[in-house]
């Protein structure tokens, strides 16, 4: 009985064996034809390493010859395993004809920097990817293919929780805008004595080439009418007020949605702004004829009580009420690295009128309390000082027309040539291209969503939990492998 048995255990010992064999093989030949073929399989839920229908389809009917430059080498950027979003799909973007990919060092690489960048106006950096097509050629900073959601433990180390790739819109939008040669104008008015892209902006215009606008004069006098390829006016310290005829084109392209931005520096002669400020009522928003000065002097540069110490306005309250206001500010207070100022200034308010109710108003820069506001320049004869908190900066929004915007801020000097240069008036300048993207946004959004990459992680309170957590972790095998020993063992004797 018991030579029976032994013959039928080795039976079914030999079978297993022999079927544990063959998976073994089946396994061993199935990873070798996936790596001889690179065959690869993307198991994550949202296709987190897919390239979506959406560029697949635009890719495959594209007609032109694309650039595509990765700004590292490729075998680097591989290292980082929080990059594998990213490469595998930068990998899937180089299979298509019409996609020339390539990855260089700029350090080692300066001659073909230098060939996407010759007139310095983009501000190329390692890791960045730069678009070209034909003469056309659009930047994407490396930084914005990740966003990241976490928290700060005690320590102030950021613990991100998800990650999400948003690549792949930025990438897919960048190649379209090239192609169509879609670069958006900023055009800045001339003809009342305001500054020049030429003699005073030189370097804010190469910043707006770095966020891929082209910046162009206009003279509304011998326009027929704002171009087409208008995505923002803005009128830079103008000494005199605009004509009924040119208040009346900039009217017409805002009633399509366009957008001004007005940078009304202080003047000190009696020039009206009446044309100027029927357009900024049709936004509800004022302007006070006058200049802005500290009286604290711990609150202005030194020597120049003009030049004063300001802060970005929380808006969080005001959301509260108008959820539809954009929050412009509150990145820039959070980085809280710089203490903004602004040059001369004047002030600004709002308003009432009739359609209030339907614009999103919001100030964006205010003086603290100590501050005063003295006549200055303008129509009346002997206007009030005002004082306490006043409004520099302040934008509106109007839906009813097409969400054409506005903004105003009390100075044009802020991002000259002179200004850029001082790193107390940094802070005003990164809020007023913040403006610009908000006004018009020079990406082409494709419609495809950011993927979440979600992070396991377990929080430890003390040294005893991690020793109990590895004791587990460790123990647990040992305990499995030796009760499987010893029920085998068993069951071999019986």
């Amino acid at each position: 009985m018991s030579t029976k048995k032994s013959k039928k255990n080795a039976k079914f010992t030999t079978i297993a064996w022999i079927f544990a064999v063959m998976l073994l093989i089946a396994v061993i030949l199935i990873n070798v034809a996936a790596s001889f073929l690179d065959v690869k399989m993307d198991m994550t839920p949202n296709k987190l390493y897919s390239l979506s229908s959406t560029t697949k389809n635009y890719l495959e009917k594209l007609d032109k010859k694309v650039d595509l430059y990765l700004l590292m080498e490729m075998d680097k950027v591989r290292e980082d395993d929080e990059m594998i979003a990213f490469t595998t799909m930068m990998d899937q973007y180089a299979e298509y004809e019409n996609i020339n990919f390539i990855d260089i060092d700029p350090d080692t690489n300066p001659d073909i920097v230098n060939e996407l960048n010759p007139s310095g106006y983009l501000n190329i950096k390692s890791g960045d990817i730069v678009v070209k097509c034909g003469d056309i050629i659009k930047r994407i900073p490396g930084t914005s293919m990740y966003v990241y959601e976490g928290d700060y433990d005690s320590s102030g180390n950021f613990i991100a929780e998800n990650a999400y790739f948003q690549g792949e819109n930025y990438i897919t939008g960048a190649i379209k805008s090239v192609v169509e040669g879609e670069v958006p104008s900023v055009y800045f008015l001339t003809g009342h004595g305001e500054k020049s892209i030429d003699d005073n902006y030189t370097s804010f215009r190469k910043n707006l080439k770095n966020y891929n606008y082209e910046a162009k004069e206009l003279n509304l006098t011998t326009e027929e009418a704002v171009p087409d390829d208008a995505a923002i006016i803005i009128v830079p310290a103008p000494k005199k007020d605009i004509t009924d005829d040119e208040k009346q084109k900039i009217d017409d392209y805002m009633d399509k949605g366009g957008n001004l931005s007005l940078l009304l520096s202080p003047n000190g002669d009696d020039t009206e702004y009446k044309n100027i400020l029927e357009l900024m009522h049709e936004y509800c928003l004022g302007m006070d004829y006058n200049r802005v000065y500290e009286t604290d002097s711990s609150k202005h540069v030194s020597g120049d009580k003009y030049e004063i110490m300001v802060n970005l306005v929380d808006i969080t309250d005001m959301k509260k009420e108008n959820e539809n206001l954009t929050d412009l500010t509150s990145a820039l207070i959070e980085e809280n690295s710089l203490i903004p100022y602004m040059p001369e200034s004047r002030s600004f308010f709002e308003y009432q009128g009739d359609n209030y109710s339907n614009l999103n108003i919001c100030p964006l820069i205010e003086t603290y309390d100590s501050a005063y506001g003295e006549s200055y320049g303008g129509p009346e004869v002997d206007p009030e000082d005002i004082s306490g908190i006043l409004y520099l900066a302040a934008y509106s929004e109007d839906p009813t027309r097409n969400n054409s915007k506005m903004v105003v801020m009390g100075n044009a000097e802020f991002i000259d040539d002179e200004h850029l240069q001082e790193d107390y008036a940094i802070v005003p300048v990164y809020l007023y291209l913040s403006t610009i993207t908000w006004m018009y946004n020079s990406d082409v959004n494709m419609g495809i969503p950011a993927r979440e990459k979600t992070y396991d992680y377990m929080t430890l309170e003390s040294e005893s939990d991690t020793n109990v957590i590895l004791v587990i972790l460790c123990a647990s095998p040992i305990v499995v492998a030796a009760a499987g020993v010893i029920i085998w063992i068993k069951r071999r004797n019986s």
